[in-house]
């Protein structure tokens, strides 16, 4: 017995190093973790079992996986330092997308003595556990302890699998497991075959020429709730404002996105897809509006300043033109202007122009001259400011040369600050609604009544649908409708809700809303 009292040891002084840091976390972020005497003990033993069995594996080994372990916990914590949630499983796949993961190390920056503080530790930690093993030079069986372990560790995702919710990442979990299971799930849900409902067909129905010209901007991550235009008190929408006070022809009104991360919301808002599992409408791409506009004569174009064209290129195939964000010399969203006055417009157009401002971190796509407002929110509001001034210029170069069109805005999604109303949350890819308040604009030479107190992203492309000479019936409609996951099957989960009477949609937009049914990860 005396000969493994070492082990013991080193069992719980890395036990020790694993956990601390959440307690020292909490104290910082409120919430961050949970205490319960249950919780507590489950895991505390556990991770217990997991030590003392490396104790007895060979030193490098255990440096190693113990390393590990404690980088997991610091990308919780330096995850929830930023977005105030946690690592999910979905978010995994943000990886496989290099446009992601530059943007991942900017928003790091953000949070810069964080990540610093956090690698610094790391380093010292991995240090202290290869010295410590020297130091106390427990019992070694490498042969047996390697293989109960990785026996271990190819054996949970079995539990996992059984009840794959009890271990999403949340605040009841030590961080490295957060991690760990995160990672587990997401490798999980790359073999799940996914069953999908059966819909009836749409119908798609010519109705005319369309307008001459159609315009759709589609913004990143702006939030109608934090424009002045829709009532905040930060003065980041003059041009918009003086439209709304001047131009009858200009019409603003709150807006539900139909997914929280751009891939899936671009293109389920091209696509006219209402039932987050519709997957057929992608296969025979029938709603398709960038090929109903090419099959009814218009001359196509898609702008963007965006760099990401993976599923959204199943929208993008279709049209003539095409132009991204390495193609331009100049990498701001003012730059699709300019690109727009070189376009004809001597027959009929369908122009779609993608932004780039808001998306975090978010001076980083905002021109120096528009860097006005200070801090991390002061940010955001600069990249307000910047889409202000985008699309008015937009509007006003259309309304002083051409005839017989309308200009559309929209967000792919929205974007959370942290207030109190949305939870204290940050950024957006979060199945809830503080990051689907989108804004939608309106602008045409001719005069058109919108009614609806609230709007959201399947409306406004049947309505631009109407535009280009089409009508899209959807036999399945029963009311209510959809905000989806991540995911473009639906596969991430989704929120099937309906609209209903409210009092003052601007300020409770929440009052506005019911929710039928929520299906989580």
């Amino acid at each position: 017995m005396k000969k493994i009292v070492p082990n013991f040891l080193f069992a719980i002084i890395t036990t020790l190093l694993l956990i601390v840091p959440d307690f020292i976390t909490n104290l910082f972020f409120n919430g961050y973790y949970d205490f319960t005497c249950y919780r507590f003990s489950r895991e505390f033993f556990a991770t217990l079992a997991i030590t003392f069995l490396l104790s007895f594996t060979p030193r490098y080994f255990l440096t190693t996986i113990l390393s590990l372990f404690v980088l997991f916990a610091f990308i919780s914590i330096a995850h929830f330092g930023y977005f105030h949630t946690y690592l999910m499983p979905y978010e995994i796949g943000i990886l496989k997308n290099s446009d992601d993961v530059k943007d991942i190390f900017f928003s790091l920056s953000q949070i810069a003595p964080l990540v610093i503080l956090l690698l610094i530790l790391w380093i010292g930690i991995t240090t202290f556990i290869y010295f410590l093993d020297k130091k106390l030079n427990p019992q070694k069986a490498p042969k047996i302890s390697i293989s109960l372990f990785l026996f271990a560790l190819i054996i949970y995702p079995y539990f996992i699998h059984k009840k794959p919710n009890i271990y999403l990442a949340n605040f009841t979990h030590f961080s490295y497991f957060n991690t760990l299971n995160t990672l587990y799930l997401a490798l999980l849900d790359s073999f799940k075959k996914h069953s999908y409902h059966h819909y009836k067909p749409y119908i798609v129905k010519k109705e005319g020429n369309g307008k001459k010209i159609v315009i759709v901007i589609m913004g990143e991550s702006l939030n109608y709730k934090r424009m002045h235009l829709f009532g905040w008190d930060v003065n980041n929408t003059p041009n918009l404002d003086k439209l709304a006070k001047n131009d009858k022809n200009f019409i603003f009104k709150p807006a539900i996105s139909c997914s929280v991360r751009t891939i899936c919301s671009v293109t389920t808002f091209f696509y006219n897809k209402r039932e987050p599992d519709n997957i057929n409408l992608l296969l025979n791409n029938k709603t398709n509006l960038m090929k109903l506009a090419d099959k009814n004569g218009y001359d196509t174009y898609w702008l963007s300043m965006q760099s990401d064209v993976s599923l959204v290129s199943k929208v993008i195939n279709f049209a003539k033109h095409k132009k991204f964000e390495w193609e331009f010399k100049r990498h701001y969203d003012d730059a699709l202007i300019n690109e727009l006055k070189k376009i004809p417009f001597n027959k009929k157009t369908f122009v779609v122009l993608h932004l780039k401002a808001v998306h975090s971190p978010y001076n980083k796509y905002v021109p120096k001259k528009f860097q006005i407002f200070k801090d991390k929110r002061g940010a955001y509001y600069n990249g307000v400011l910047y889409n202000d001034y985008v699309i008015s210029k937009v509007i006003e170069y259309v309304k002083s040369h051409f005839k017989n069109y309308s200009i559309y805005f929209t967000s792919d999604h929205g974007e959370m600050l942290g207030f109190k109303d949305e939870g204290g949350r940050f950024g957006h890819s979060q199945l809830t609604f503080g990051d689907t308040f989108v804004p939608f604009l309106y602008y045409s030479d001719t005069k058109r009544e919108l009614n609806k107190t609230f709007y959201n992203h399947y409306q406004i492309g049947k309505m631009i649908a109407k535009d280009l000479g089409y009508e899209i019936i959807n036999p399945n409609e029963d009311g209510t409708y959809f905000i989806n996951g991540v995911s473009i099957d639906g596969s991430s989960g989704f929120i099937q809700y309906q609209f209903k009477n409210c009092n003052n949609p601007l300020k409770n937009p929440k009052e506005c809303i019911k929710i039928i049914k929520r299906k989580q990860y």
